[in-house]
């Protein structure tokens, strides 16, 4: 008779490392996609990472030196939230990240759970659901302001911690949008700051946040009224 040959089973040693690579994969891939790695990050997932196209200039501007990119629009995308989003400039495409402002997490994961409870406790003691709502309220604040008519970025191209997105300040027809949001209660001040562009200076805009969110306490507006 021919001899059969019958597969070797893996070791319960090799189960254990299939099993933590499929696992490791599926954390890299979900935070890939969610815009937490950097672009050279293996996603693990087939698809190529997202990466930041240059400038519409074609060249990078001098390191701090600040560009105005008039007439962006808004894309729509899933991810959109209170404080960042993609926007369309001259046909290139850009996540953008606030300056100053915090709005809440939109949805809980297992990568979010703990930031929520962090914003949740900054507004007072909110529960992981109020907060998302919160989360929620500033998202409908905000884009609804963006798809209304066209607004204007002013960037230097910063990165937030190496990855796609970039910070930038945000006009639109009623004002600065970080500074809205904290006025309405719907952000914290909390993300990375840094002096305005034409002299205003960090520690002024902190101030002037500042005064925003005790009135906006006060009142009990936005999340600041959901305890």
């Amino acid at each position: 008779m021919p001899r059969i040959s019958v597969p070797r089973q893996p070791t319960p040693r090799q189960t254990r490392r299939i099993l933590m690579g499929i696992a490791l994969a599926l954390v890299v891939a979900f935070a890939q996609w969610k815009g937490w790695l950097p672009e050279d990050h293996p996603s693990g997932s087939g698809k190529k990472p997202q990466t930041i196209p240059a400038p519409p200039t074609g060249n990078l501007p001098p390191s701090g030196e600040w560009q105005e990119l008039a007439g962006c629009t808004l894309v729509e995308d899933r991810d959109n939230d209170g404080d960042s989003f993609q926007v369309l400039y001259q046909g290139a495409r850009y996540t953008l990240r606030l300056y100053f402002a915090d709005c809440a997490e939109k949805r809980v994961t297992q990568l979010t759970r703990e930031r929520v409870a962090e914003q949740g406790k900054y507004f007072g003691g909110l529960s992981e659901e109020a907060t998302v709502k919160a989360g929620e309220r500033g998202r409908d604040f905000t884009l609804p302001r963006l798809r209304a008519a066209p607004f204007m970025v002013m960037t230097r191209w910063e990165k937030v911690f190496g990855g796609p997105r970039i910070y930038g300040f945000v006009t639109v027809a009623d004002g600065d949008l970080a500074e809205l949001l904290v006025r309405e209660g719907l952000a914290r001040i909390h993300t990375k700051g840094v002096d305005r562009p034409g002299g205003g200076t960090s520690r002024a805009e902190k101030e002037k946040l500042t005064a925003l969110e005790t009135a906006a306490r006060k009142a009990r507006r936005g999340a600041w009224g959901m305890r």
